[in-house]
């Protein structure tokens, strides 16, 4: 007997009781009213007692039946609702059951193939596996094992199209991945360039070799240090020109310094004359500066510009002189004002 059909008696059987107590207290009811009737008088009201007798107990009587229906159909209802539950958690039960039943005959099924039988039947998720993995590789920028995986895929299945498909998608990542990485190597470059740090971009000029060998922008390098060399030497030329011409003495000896290491040896000798008069200009301003703050009793510039006299120009005459006088600018520098 399955729950829907004991369930459908259960109500059925409910049902049935409740009526029966339905008839009873309709017919108590009957009973009572026919009892009243036929009390007229006082007088009467015994026998009106004894009548209404048998419609008290109908009508108690189906109260009754009511009662036990009523509880009935609930229990009977708490108890349907409990084997409803039952039989679900025991459906769920069957139907695992069932999807292991028929995984384990997957697995015998499969077990029961042969090698060659294996290989054929899991072509198409090999294939598959074997094309995600090579994408795969390309996202990850492992160009070279997606090169493989591609020669896997003719080698394993034959699919010489698909593989060079592949190879061509690895190709073009490869090369758009290495542009990207030149285009922000030579970024940096040229900040490099615009710095004169000529050691750190010919460092890195050395390393974009050897990782971008044969690489067009990269081969140009060495040109482009060498032009932005030339470039800057250029300027600086034409700034220590403009210095000499305004006999601005700091500004050209500053600049002169800059030139020289990029100045050739036939270059050099070009200049000589003019360096030497810089030099000498240099060398007077230093002097007078050097006399002016003795003469001002400034000993702590006139010992700062004396320092720079011999430290520049060791062999003159003027340093010659000023070593003379430096310990007792030092000995005045130490003694208090007053007592100078």
């Amino acid at each position: 007997m399955n729950t829907e059909h004991l369930i459908k008696r259960s109500r059925w059987a409910s049902a049935i009781a409740a009526l029966a107590g339905v008839a009873f207290l309709v017919g108590g009811l009957v009973a009572l009213l026919a009892a009243l009737q036929g009390t007229k008088t006082a007088a009467d009201a015994p026998q009106a007692m004894a009548a209404m007798t048998p419609g008290f107990l109908l009508l108690g009587l189906g109260v009754f039946i009511l009662l036990i229906a009523s509880v009935s159909y609930l229990v009977m209802s708490l108890k349907i609702q409990s084997m409803s539950d039952d039989h679900w958690q025991y459906e769920q039960l069957r139907g695992a059951m069932e999807t292991h039943r028929q995984l384990l005959e997957g697995i015998r099924a499969s077990a029961g193939l042969s090698d060659s039988a294996k290989q054929i039947a899991y072509r198409h998720k090999d294939r598959e596996a074997l094309r995600h993995a090579i994408r795969e590789d390309i996202d990850k920028n492992d160009y070279d094992g997606a090169y493989w995986l591609a020669a896997e895929m003719e080698r394993r299945f034959g699919n010489r199209q698909e593989a060079t498909q592949f190879r061509d998608m690895v190709e073009t990542a490869r090369k758009g991945f290495i542009e990207r990485e030149v285009h922000e190597a030579l970024d940096h470059f040229d900040e490099l360039l615009k710095k004169f740090d000529w050691t750190t971009a010919v460092r890195d000029m050395e390393q974009l070799t050897r990782t971008f060998p044969g690489h067009g922008d990269v081969a140009r390098l060495p040109e482009r240090i060498q032009a932005a060399k030339e470039n800057h030497k250029r300027t600086l030329l034409k700034e220590w020109k403009d210095a000499v011409t305004k006999e601005d003495v700091d500004r050209s000896v500053e600049l002169l310094k800059q030139l020289d290491q990029y100045l050739t040896p036939g270059e050099g000798e070009g200049f000589k004359e003019i360096a030497r008069d810089v030099f000498k200009k240099q060398l007077q301003q230093l002097g007078v500066q050097f006399a002016l703050q003795c003469n001002d009793k400034n000993w702590g510039e006139a010992i700062r510009i004396g320092q720079q006299i011999t430290d520049q120009f060791p062999n003159t005459r003027i340093a010659a002189e000023v070593r003379e006088v430096m310990p007792s600018l030092r000995e005045k520098l130490n003694q208090p004002v007053g007592a100078i």
